[in-house]
């Protein structure tokens, strides 16, 4: 169905385009990109984020020198996990060690939702096994949005909440900086950014197509879970944390 002979950037931007185009029109991709969630679904969204990084870069940094995964682990660079619990904390008004025992979290955990816990379960799956090369396909699908439409969305979100965008505060899950410093990234050093983690997946998987069918394989996977998580945002019937019991 797909040239495998294509290196796995090229074949991962033209063997998930459907899967991508799917998870940005879900309805809660949309609500997420047009500022239109309130604020407490849009931290609901935050904690399923936080624990879907959490259990990623765990998995990387367990495989850091594995050959896949190697060349593109960079934590310094790349982590999430921190940023996203520095915008839970601030969103909900509370210090950052305290976030994970308020009724909203509580709430999360008593009863997580099924795409969420499909999520994260995948993770762990992955990162339990003896070749874990298949995380690769999650980092690509989470950190390269993150750094491409992630930009867009943070102006959405700054204006729906009244953040200062200068100052960063609630919306750093969107901030990375300058490859090999510390200064913030501009448009032009996420370019290049992206550049160097293309060059580095190629670097990891190579020319071995079994390898490169399976992370193709897992990364429309990991879209359609993020789909998921999007579907509970669009979703009416879903239980807003508020109006669980403390």
């Amino acid at each position: 169905e797909h040239d495998l002979s294509l290196p796995i950037d090229s074949l991962l931007r033209v063997g998930t385009s459907k899967a991508h185009e799917d998870a940005e029109n879900s309805q809660g991709g949309v609500r997420l990109v047009k500022g239109e969630l309130d604020k407490e679904e849009y931290v609901y969204f935050l904690m399923m984020l936080w624990h879907i990084y959490d259990e990623l870069e765990r998995g990387l940094e367990t495989h850091a020198s594995y050959p896949t995964l190697q060349p593109t682990y960079n934590p310094t660079l790349l982590a999430r996990s921190r940023s996203l619990s520095e915008d839970i904390a601030y969103l909900l008004g509370v210090p950052e060690g305290e976030w994970q025992v308020h009724t909203a979290h509580r709430s999360l955990m008593t009863s997580p939702p099924k795409p969420f816990v499909d999520y994260t379960t995948r993770l762990q799956e992955l990162s339990s096994l003896p070749d874990p090369s298949r995380l690769l396909a999650h980092a690509y699908v989470r950190y390269l949005g993150d750094m491409s439409g992630g930009q867009f969305i943070r102006r959405r979100i700054a204006k729906a909440y009244n953040l200062d965008p200068e100052r960063g505060d609630g919306i750093r899950f969107y901030d990375f900086n300058k490859l090999g410093g510390s200064e913030s990234a501009n448009a032009g050093d996420l370019k290049r950014i992206k550049e160097w983690y293309r060059d580095g997946m190629n670097a990891g998987v190579g020319e071995n197509v079994a390898l490169k069918a399976a992370v193709l394989e897992e990364a429309n996977d990991a879209f359609k879970l993020n789909s998921g998580i999007f579907e509970l945002l669009g979703s009416e019937s879903r239980v807003r944390p508020s109006q669980s019991a403390t």
